[in-house]
């Protein structure tokens, strides 16, 4: 077993000391770090879509070419990326532009992961959204031809669904999933060119958890995956991956705003099937699961643990010692 990487997501006032745990990974062998571009708590507004029962409104919580710069600069050996950077938010020039600087200035070490994001969090901000796999083929070109022929950091993008795979396949440098299910992996990867498979960057970014009490776990990743099942996106992937049954009961449970219920409609078999959990071992044995399944670069994610992110991260790396 390869040791997996994991996913950061620092709220304010913790930045430096997730900065120090990176250091810390780096020290310990972990391979890879991937920031995500994090949103601010999440309250109710009378603008957002009424279905999402736990709505985001906030896109500049963090922001993970920021904080990838930042870890380039106080590290040595570790790779780094976005998982992922918002397409609406940035226009592609200034994107590949920040991207080139931080890969030339952190030798060669990062990696740029972008994706169109979710209509519920974007329309609030009135953002004019466009189809998801047009939007980002236009998307790559402007970079490409902002970038005039210079070194550019590997691109990924951002998928669910097979088309956009596919997309992926045809254009970038490798896709990443955030809670993948691993039984599909397999097939979803179908779509990407055979002549690409052995160098194709594949991720994944898992809900990981680690505790004696599966009880405890379980009810863990069951809130880490309520938000994503308020989104039509998540939804309809879990339905292409045979998860159609326990769509059925979260749509049941948003509509009448029920949030507990969301996390019921997870059914066990569906956490196994998503999320890495349970005790020392056990999430050794599901880290190597995935990577069976054709994943490159596993990311355990622990933004539901607490609070303090840089405390929660380095609880699942002890799994690893």
């Amino acid at each position: 077993m390869e040791k997996p990487g994991f996913f950061l997501n620092p709220p304010p006032g913790q930045r430096k000391a997730m900065i120090e745990a990176t250091q810390d990974l780096e020290r310990r062998g972990f391979p890879y770090v991937f920031a995500g571009q994090g949103s601010a708590p999440a309250i109710r507004s009378s603008e957002t879509a009424e279905h999402v029962v736990r709505p985001y409104l906030g896109a500049s919580w963090l922001d993970g070419l920021t904080h990838c710069l930042a870890t380039g600069m106080a590290t040595e050996r570790i790779t780094f990326g976005t998982a992922i950077e918002v397409t609406y938010t940035r226009h592609p020039h200034e994107m590949i532009g920040i991207a080139n600087y931080i890969n030339e200035t952190c030798d060669g070490r990062f990696i740029l992961g972008i994706g169109p994001g979710h209509t519920e969090i974007l329309e609030p901000f009135r953002y004019r959204l466009e189809k998801p796999l047009a939007h980002m083929r236009q998307y790559v070109y402007a970079m490409r031809e902002a970038a005039a022929g210079q070194p550019m950091p590997p691109i990924i993008f951002s998928a669910l669904r097979k088309k956009m795979v596919r997309l992926a396949g045809e254009l970038a440098d490798g896709v990443i999933w955030a809670n993948a299910v691993r039984s599909h992996l397999p097939e979803s990867l179908q779509e990407i060119p055979a002549a690409k498979r052995d160098t194709f960057l594949v991720g994944n970014i898992a809900p990981a958890y680690v505790s004696d009490d599966r009880g405890e776990a379980l009810a863990a990743v069951r809130l880490a995956l309520s938000n994503y099942l308020s989104l039509t996106n998540y939804q309809r992937y879990f339905i292409e991956a045979g998860y159609g049954e326990e769509v059925e009961r979260v749509r049941a449970a948003i509509a009448v705003g029920d949030h507990a219920g969301i996390m019921g409609a997870v059914s066990e078999e569906m956490a196994d099937d998503i999320a890495v959990f349970g005790t020392p071992a056990q999430v050794r044995e599901k880290v190597e699961a995935f990577q069976a399944a054709g994943v490159t670069h596993l990311c355990l994610a622990t933004t539901f643990h607490s609070e303090n992110q840089p405390q929660a991260v380095l609880r699942v790396a002890a799994a690893f010692d």
